[in-house]
């Protein structure tokens, strides 16, 4: 009966492509075949790992049955010494994407990489390979064993995380791991009602696993490249996505097009959104995980004339500065920051357009003064991180659970600090002016140009002059701005007319950018932050309450030792962190 089942299957062209190689140079065990088809599968194991869990055959017959199949080298070195390979070829590419696909990098000339793989599907990484790097990927089949003594001796740390940031300079977007306190944030296990993603889970068979695992690219994609959103866009006969690195888009390979409304649905399915819903916004969440390590990821659907609009926001807690120090201000700012945030009450806001980092340094401030004395609320649109030991509420305003009415109801819970996720109508307004009157710290943010006009926009959703005097504490401005990459960042000189006009030095050496492979040719690598910290002393209050202009307001802060936006951003042009033509286009009207 055994026979009879094999010589059956061996008959079959249906049969799996390793089974028909390996029975081309022997006969197999027709028993141990049989229990290979009638094998349960685990759902996280590939083929050939069940092929030689059973006994079919063992990985180096494997190894060397794909070899002569696909006409490709056979890498097979000596079990007792280490791996022939340069530790430097590491650098080229990221631990993740080989431990995610169980590939390892053998040698790099520059234009050529050659990379050592067990199984076919990894054939399928070419592209992903040549975006990462830059160079045509060679690929040499070898044993699962093999391939696990590269990874160890290559990358020695393991970690998954490491490969996200490998800026070595700290940036506002990149935290030490010396300086990462796991305690300070709630488990990746606390959020039950997030699909979690397992990137490191096998994929199904078919047309499914092939829609996942362009997902899966890039979103890998996005973490290498340490982006803050993927776009996903489509068009009349073609769609485009793109990542945002450094606040720039990049575009990167498509998917089909015949493939985008399943892409496009499957991600929706994970959100859980409405998949049949195509003609409204919608707004969703999935998480990431690999080992320990998750990201969040926020989604927003957004219907055009040729399809549905993606825009996914990557939200890495590791990126997450835990201390005001850590967010880039000035002795000056830090000293202002501080002493502003731990008054008993009043009102203190950040202000800038989106994605400038205006939550990343309320939630730094938040993190300073969390402790066990303290009773911290916070209402959010969406809470992007959750953090242990803060009371965090996500607003819903279909329901009637608005910041408003949120905020009201923190009154009633003995708080010490609240923080609103924004400012934005003047019930909102009026609800933070009046907490902050009655002894309560609040956070807030608001989107204008400069920190001053905050009063301005306070004024015009209603707030009255002499409540904003004797409410306010501090203002804040800020922007994100490219930092030069240090590989390739030139220096120069300015002329003379150019150094005039923004007050710098005759003969100030600064840098502007060159490109190199290290930043992607951009010639900027990272990002980082830079502020305009008003505090509202009795000469500022005294003008707000009798209505003086903005321009009368920045003198007297500039009188008093604090320091405009753009003569921060130019500060980091003579300090070399960024460029010229960089900070007059993000800071200098």
């Amino acid at each position: 009966m055994s026979n009879a089942i094999s010589q059956n299957r061996n008959s079959q062209s249906t049969d799996p492509l390793i089974v028909r190689l390996l029975q081309s140079v022997t006969q197999l065990d027709p028993k141990r075949l049989e229990d290979l088809y009638n094998s349960p599968s685990n759902g996280e194991e590939s083929f050939e790992q069940t092929v030689i869990r059973s006994g079919v055959a063992d990985e180096r017959q494997i190894a060397e049955a794909y070899a002569r199949h696909y006409m490709m080298p056979l890498f097979d070195p000596p079990s007792d010494t280490p791996p022939p390979v340069d530790p430097r070829v590491a650098e080229v590419l990221p631990s993740r994407l080989c431990r995610d696909h169980s590939i390892a990098p053998l040698s790099d000339d520059g234009q050529i990489i050659e990379v050592a793989v067990f199984s076919p599907d990894s054939l399928l990484l070419a592209d992903e390979v040549k975006q990462t790097t830059g160079r045509q990927m060679r690929p040499l089949f070898t044993t699962p064993s093999v391939i696990e003594r590269l990874l160890s001796v290559l990358y020695e740390e393991g970690s998954w995380a490491s490969t996200i940031s490998s800026n070595p300079e700290a940036s506002f977007e990149e935290i030490d791991e010396q300086n990462y306190d796991p305690e300070s944030l709630v488990e990746d296990e606390a959020v039950d009602e997030t699909e979690i993603i397992q990137l490191d889970q096998a994929l199904p068979p078919g047309s499914d696993g092939r829609i996942i695992r362009y997902i899966n690219s890039i979103m890998k994609q996005a973490l290498h490249r340490g982006a803050s959103g993927i776009h996903i866009e489509p068009y009349q006969d073609k769609c485009r996505v793109r990542l945002r690195v450094d606040g720039s888009l990049t575009e990167i390979k498509p998917p089909p097009i015949q493939l985008l409304n399943s892409v496009i649905s499957h991600l929706k399915m994970l959100s859980k959104l409405d998949t049949d819903q195509r003609r409204l916004p919608q707004s969703g969440a999935f998480g990431l995980r690999s080992g320990r390590h998750g990201v969040d990821m926020r989604v927003n659907t957004c219907p055009t004339i040729d399809g549905e609009k993606v825009v996914i926001r990557v939200l890495d807690r590791k990126t997450l500065p835990h201390d005001l120090r850590s967010l880039g201000l000035d002795e000056r700012q830090f000293k202002d920051f501080s002493e502003a945030i731990r008054s008993q009450h009043g009102l203190i806001l950040v202000t800038g357009p989106t994605s400038s980092g205006k939550s990343t340094t309320l939630y730094s401030c938040l993190n300073e003064l969390n402790d066990s004395e303290t009773n911290i609320c916070t209402v959010e649109d969406f809470v992007k991180f959750r953090f242990a030991g803060i009371n965090q509420v996500q607003a819903q305003s279909d329901a009637g659970l608005t910041f408003s009415n949120t905020l009201r109801s923190f009154l009633d819970q003995d708080p010490d600090v609240i923080m609103v996720g924004e400012v934005r109508d003047n019930e909102t307004a009026d609800a933070c002016i009046r907490s902050a009157l009655t002894g309560h710290s609040v956070f807030s943010t608001l989107h204008t140009k400069d920190a001053l006009s905050s009063i301005t926009r306070l004024k015009d959703m209603g707030v009255e002059p002499f409540l904003l005097s004797g409410t306010i504490r501090l203002l804040v401005a800020q922007r994100l701005i490219r930092r030069l990459c240090n590989q390739c960042k030139t220096p120069t000189h300015l002329d003379a007319a150019t150094a005039s006009r923004y007050d710098i030095a005759p003969k100030t050496v600064v840098f502007k950018p060159a490109g190199c492979s290290r930043c992607g040719e951009t010639g900027y690598r990272g990002q980082l932050a830079v502020f305009e910290v008003i505090r509202i002393n009795n000469e500022i209050a005294q003008m707000i309450r009798s209505g003086a202009a903005i321009e009368k307001m920045q003198n007297a802060a500039i009188a008093d030792g604090m320091k405009l936006l753009k003569n921060a951003a130019l500060e980091k042009v003579i300090s070399g962190e960024t460029g010229l033509e960089e900070a007059l286009s993000v800071c200098v009207p």
